[in-house]
């Protein structure tokens, strides 16, 4: 029998290494209202206490059918790490290594690679015809920043003969704002 009214629980991680992190901005892609979210990677003896606690929840919110609940987290096959999910459509509190929260205005991008901690709700649900534990994000410590992985470190240096680009961001002599050369 489902427990409706079990009590929601709290979660705190340890520091992990961040993956796909929606935090600056919500993600639209699969829901107009948009979710912030982030996975955190964890070692396997770094992440058990933690699952443990998602297991005892969902014993508690659904009994007997418990086993056969969606859990928010997953082994890695290849590093054989846990990758524990969270999401909320509410922006998280953001704070410092020191625990000072970061103003919306002073809030730096926010990228994979990030190292930090994790803390919010677990959340039990049943929705068409499935059941589970989702982990409701509420706020988030940024142990160390990861550059944007994308543009670090790219540099190239000249290549003779090569292709220039115009500089259309110049007018050109004849007066006319910026043109293209066609």
């Amino acid at each position: 029998m489902t427990n409706n009214k079990a009590k929601k629980a709290t979660f705190k991680t340890p520091t992990g290494i961040a993956q796909y992190p929606w935090l600056n901005n919500p993600d639209v892609q699969f829901d107009s209202a948009g979710q912030y979210k982030v996975n955190l990677r964890l070692s396997q003896d770094e992440a058990k206490p933690l699952m443990d606690e998602v297991k005892k929840a969902a014993e508690e919110a659904f009994g007997d059918k418990a086993k056969s609940a969606t859990l928010p987290f997953v082994n890695d096959e290849e590093t054989g790490d846990v990758v524990v999910k969270t999401k909320s459509k509410y922006q998280p509190s953001i704070c410092d290594s020191t625990g000072k929260t970061i103003p919306a205005s002073a809030l730096p991008n926010i990228f994979g690679g990030s190292e930090m901690k994790l803390a919010g709700t677990l959340f039990p649900y049943q929705a068409g015809g499935r059941h589970g534990i989702s982990m409701q994000l509420g706020a988030v410590q940024l142990i160390k920043l990861s550059e944007n992985s994308n543009t670090v470190g790219i540099q190239f240096g000249a290549v003779d003969g090569g292709f220039v680009a115009a500089n259309d961001d110049q007018p050109e002599s004849g007066g006319e704002e910026g043109s293209y050369n066609f």
